[in-house]
């Protein structure tokens, strides 16, 4: 019975996943959909409330603007815009950018982050979560549960 050939060292998993992107012809579709997230940072808050990306194929990205003297003004901006999506994505991902009129919703807008209210721990929550905490022999461990436990007394629903 012939051997087997020995196994190269371990891989890390970003390498694997890289590799298998690369092979069914992902990384490239992926780099495109970048499109998307970057599109309000290249082209700034006011263009992107009024034009935003639609498709890209064979590096032909369509763009839907709102209206016809935007879309005029867009004309212009084109190959300034071509220039800064492809230098953020690192590569010439769009060739060519069409503009068309359609519907364009308002991007939506973060929320901004709740204040969350911490409640100060009395008395008896501590020497509660020190009871608990003390017949866990691993230090890291212990100290890791303290400060889960202290972190969901705090920070009550």
């Amino acid at each position: 019975m012939p051997k087997r050939p020995r196994m190269p060292f371990p891989r890390p998993l970003s390498g694997l996943v890289q590799d298998g992107l690369v092979s069914f012809g992902l990384a490239d579709r992926l780099r495109e959909a970048e499109i998307w997230r970057i599109w309000p940072e290249v082209v700034g808050s006011a263009l992107a409330c009024r034009a935003h990306p639609l498709r890209i194929i064979n590096g032909t990205l369509t763009v839907a603007v709102s209206s016809a003297p935007w879309m005029q003004e867009l004309r212009f901006m084109t190959a300034m815009m071509k220039d800064k999506l492809n230098s953020s994505l690192g590569a010439e991902v769009v060739r060519e950018i069409i503009l068309k009129a359609g519907r364009v919703d308002a991007p939506i807008a973060e929320k901004p982050e709740k204040q969350i209210e911490v409640i100060p721990l009395t008395p008896q929550q501590v020497a509660r979560i020190e009871a608990q905490s003390a017949d866990i022999i691993d230090p890291e461990t212990r100290q890791a549960f303290i400060e889960l436990m202290q972190a969901s007394m705090e920070h009550p629903r």
